[in-house]
């Protein structure tokens, strides 16, 4: 079993949005004017992430607010069309990006300058699982919830992430909101990150160890694996479901009127990776990253 549990992990629960607009590209709140929105509601760190322009930002982390300069890059491959974005955190004013890019030359650009990367909203960008099993390969997270894509009806890619572990990558599930404007996709999701300290080294360090879940509202608060058997214990929940590849797993309900606090599930055996869907009596979901069985 290769997993790392964060919630068996010492340390602090850290709140964080990871992917954010400002009037730098097409964003409609300035950089301070984020910060302090997202300080304000109760946030621990935030990434600035506008569109091919790299934030410098870091500077104004506080020892209560984290500040992580990123960017993010956005490409439409000549040969066949298809669109790609893609999110750089901890990014060097320096890194060698560009518009035109393809995607893979954004991830390498990245990769290259230290950064971390994750691939934006695979659903909204109609992304193919062939090609997106090529480029995921180094980067840490997909976004498996994206508030601003709720705009067309896209806001998860529950089924993108799926088909990606079930042909073998190994890759987290971050939620974000891609706030552009001040309302509508502020505060919306977010990844709940168990690190030393609020720092730079410890939160992404955390991240990149797969050491936090991703929710749009409710909380996951212990799994645990014993004895064949996985159990999850979160806030009130109208489903829980462990999802596997193909056919494994399992969905479960809440009886009329009810809700699950807490959840048990029986392993086969056959499954190669497991991950947690908690579901509230609103729709909105969480969820934690895979345990490979592989």
């Amino acid at each position: 079993m290769d997993w790392t549990n964060p919630f068996a992990m010492p340390g602090r629960w850290l709140k964080g949005n990871l992917h954010t607009h400002t009037t730098r590209s097409d964003g409609r709140a300035d950089p301070d004017e984020r910060i302090a929105a997202y300080r304000a509601a109760g946030y621990d760190f935030l990434a600035l992430t506008d569109h091919f322009v790299v934030s410098t930002d870091a500077a104004k982390s506080t020892d209560e607010f984290l500040v992580i300069d990123g960017v993010e890059c956005h490409t439409e491959e000549p040969e066949t069309g298809e669109t790609y974005h893609v999110v750089g955190l901890n990014v060097p004013p320096d890194a060698p990006l560009k518009d035109p890019m393809t995607a893979g030359a954004i991830k390498a650009a990245l990769l290259e300058a230290g950064a971390m990367v994750v691939l934006a909203h695979p659903y909204w960008s109609g992304n193919t699982v062939e090609r997106a099993l090529e480029l995921v390969d180094g980067m840490f997270a997909l976004e498996v919830f994206n508030a601003m894509t709720r705009n067309v009806g896209k806001s998860t890619a529950r089924v993108h992430w799926d088909d990606l572990l079930d042909r073998g990558a190994r890759i987290s599930g971050v939620a974000v909101d891609d706030s552009h404007g001040t309302e509508r996709e502020v505060f919306k999701g977010w990844v709940m990150v168990k690190a030393a300290s609020l720092d730079a080294a410890s939160v992404l360090g955390a991240l990149g160890a797969g050491a936090f879940y991703a929710t749009a509202g409710p909380r996951i608060e212990d799994v645990a694996i014993e004895n064949g058997r996985i159990r999850v214990c979160c806030s009130p929940a109208a489903s829980v479901t462990f999802v596997a590849q193909r056919y494994h797993g399992r969905h479960y309900e809440a009886p009329p009127g009810g809700r699950l606090h807490e959840m048990e599930h029986a392993l086969s055996g056959e499954e190669r990776y497991v991950r947690i869907e908690v579901t509230d009596a609103h729709g909105r979901m969480a969820w934690t990253n895979p345990i490979y069985f592989d």
